[in-house]
């Protein structure tokens, strides 16, 4: 009878033994999927950040005027002017649809400087979050618009 008790005390103890394991493998499993949803997360704002400065710094070559660079970027009354420094700020939905109360908020300066043969452009285009004091996504471009003789 000893004999069958110490299989039985063997068996329990195994048993607890493998639960506490499959416990600590879920604790870490849980863990490891919960920083990969975070990072997953974290990805695809930067994408969508990406996509959307590339938009702007695309309505940035298309205007010759920082009021066509607000024409261009306000689509369902979703941006507004900057003061300083002089640009646009357009919001814009999760989806990347204009919506004024949108989660992306583009920000777009405005630096005309007159050189030799034209003026050139520059512009910093800043991507943020919710309102967040990072940008997720910062993007300087220049462009060039060559004078005219009439």
């Amino acid at each position: 009878m000893k004999e069958r008790n110490g299989h039985i005390t063997a068996f329990y103890l195994e048993t607890l033994l493998l639960i506490v394991v499959l416990i600590a493998m879920i604790l870490v499993l849980t863990q490891v999927f919960g920083l990969a949803q975070r990072q997953s997360t974290q990805a695809q704002r930067l994408t969508d950040a990406v996509a959307l400065a590339g938009n702007a710094a695309e309505a940035v070559s298309a205007s010759d005027s920082e009021e066509e660079l607000f024409q261009l970027l306000n689509e369902n009354e979703n941006a507004v002017r900057m003061k300083d420094p002089a640009g646009v700020t357009a919001a814009f939905g999760k989806t990347l649809q204009p919506d004024p109360a949108g989660s992306y908020h583009v920000e777009v300066s405005w630096y005309p400087e007159e050189t030799q043969n034209g003026v050139m452009i520059h512009s910093v285009i800043l991507v943020r979050f919710d309102n967040a004091e990072e940008p997720i996504y910062r993007l300087e471009t220049e462009s060039f618009r060559q004078e005219v003789d009439a």
